[in-house]
C-alpha cells in the first residue's frame, strides 16, 4: 500500500446478513486498516430503521435498487472531509443528483456489486456508468455486459486474520460444503454421501445442517478433508465463488467444477482440484481423501498462492491506487 493512502478520507456504505463472515463485512474492516473510514450499514436487512435508502422495486422485487437518501449524505459529508464514497453491493446506489453535487465536491464515487451476472439487469445495468469507478466481481459480465469504460474486475478474496487454519478442529468430514442448498447440489452431495462421511452448512440441506457464522463458519470449513466449492450461480452462469478463497485461506484443498476462469488465481491439479462429472468428482475425493501428502501439497500451493496474490488487503490496495488516480486525473492502470 502507498503510504499516502493512509491520509485518504471515505466513507463505506455495506449492509451484510451473514454477520461477522459477511464478505461485505469482511471487506469494510480490511478497508478500515488502510485508509480514514466511516462505515455505515444503511440497514438494507434490518429493516431500513434510518431511513437511509428508498427502496425502488419498479423493475424487480427481488432484486430491488436502494437510493441512497442525498439528504441524510450531504447532511454527512458537510461534517467532515471526504475523498471518496463507497457503495459496495445490496443495489445501493447514490442518485445522478446525488452523484453530480459529490463530483462538484471533488469526491471519487465507487460502486462495486458482488453478484453478477445474476443482478446486472435489475440493479448494476441501471447505474454503474454514472460512477467514477464501479467494480464487478464477474469476467463474464465484465466482457459481455457492462460498456462503459469506467468499469473494473475486482475479484473476491479472503482475510488471512479471520479465515484461516484452525489445527485443533477435528476432520470430523471427508469433504465439506459451505452455502445454500439447491436442487443440483443436493444431487451431487448426496451421491457422495452415499460413499464418505460429508459436512453440509448453509441453509436447504435438511436435517442435522445448520447455517454457521463468525468462528463456526472458520471451524466448519477447517472440519474437513477437502472443501467443495460449486461455481454455479442461481441464474446458472458460472462464476468464482468467494467459498474457494475462504477455504484456502484455511488450507483446505478446494474441490470445485472445471472452468478457464479459475486459471487466473489457481491451477488445477497443483493449487486446486477440478471436476467435470458427478463420476469424476466421486474418484477423486476418494482418491484424496486417502493421500493426505499430496492433499496438504495442493492445499500449501494454493495458500501461499493466496498469501502472495489474492487476500483484501491487496485488493483494496489496487481500488485505492485507482481512486488515487481518479483524484489526480491520471489514467487507470490496467488491472486483471
Amino acid at each position: 500500500m502507498k503510504a499516502d493512502t493512509m491520509r485518504l478520507n471515505g466513507i463505506y456504505f455495506g449492509s451484510y446478513w451473514m454477520k461477522s463472515n459477511d464478505v461485505v463485512y469482511l471487506m469494510a474492516q480490511e478497508l478500515e486498516k488502510m485508509c480514514q473510514l466511516q462505515i455505515i450499514d444503511p440497514g438494507v436487512y434490518s429493516g431500513n430503521r434510518e431511513r437511509w435508502f428508498a427502496e425502488d422495486t419498479s423493475r424487480s422485487k427481488r432484486f430491488p435498487v436502494r437510493w441512497i437518501n442525498e439528504d441524510k449524505l450531504l447532511s454527512l459529508i458537510e461534517s467532515m472531509s471526504v475523498d471518496f464514497i463507497i457503495l459496495n453491493s445490496g443495489g445501493l446506489s447514490l442518485r445522478p443528483s446525488s452523484l453530480n453535487v459529490l463530483k462538484q465536491k471533488g469526491i471519487v464515487c465507487v460502486g462495486i456489486s458482488l453478484s453478477d451476472p445474476d443482478v446486472f439487469q435489475f440493479q448494476s445495468n441501471i447505474y454503474s456508468a454514472w460512477y467514477d469507478l464501479f467494480y464487478t466481481n464477474s469476467v463474464h459480465a465484465l466482457r459481455h455486459l457492462y460498456s462503459a469504460a469506467n468499469i473494473r474486475l475486482l475479484p473476491f478474496a479472503a482475510s488471512p486474520d479471520v479465515h484461516r487454519p484452525l489445527p485443533d478442529v477435528p476432520l470430523r468430514y471427508d469433504i465439506v460444503v459451505v452455502g445454500h442448498a439447491r436442487p443440483e447440489r443436493i444431487r451431487i452431495m448426496r451421491s457422495l454421501a452415499r460413499y464418505f462421511q460429508v459436512g453440509m452448512f448453509g441453509s436447504g440441506w435438511g436435517s442435522g445442517s445448520r447455517s454457521v457464522h463468525g468462528e463456526e463458519h472458520v471451524r466448519a470449513i477447517n472440519s474437513g478433508r477437502l472443501y467443495l466449492s460449486f461455481s454455479s450461480t442461481t441464474a446458472h452462469y458460472m462464476n468464482l465463488k468467494i467459498g474457494l478463497f475462504e477455504a484456502v485461506a484455511c488450507q483446505r484443498a478446494v474441490v470445485t467444477d472445471y472452468f478457464p476462469e479459475i486459471e487466473r488465481y489457481f491451477h488445477y491439479g497443483v493449487e486446486v482440484i477440478g471436476y467435470t462429472s458427478k463420476a469424476m468428482l466421486l474418484d477423486l475425493v476418494a482418491f484424496y481423501i486417502t493421500n493426505q501428502r499430496l492433499r496438504h501439497w495442493i492445499a500449501d500451493n494454493a495458500y501461499q498462492r493466496l498469501l502472495q496474490e489474492h487476500t483484501w488487503k491487496q485488493r483494496w490496495e489496487g481500488v485505492l491506487d485507482d481512486i488515487q488516480r481518479c483524484r489526480l486525473g491520471q489514467n487507470l492502470a490496467k488491472r486483471f
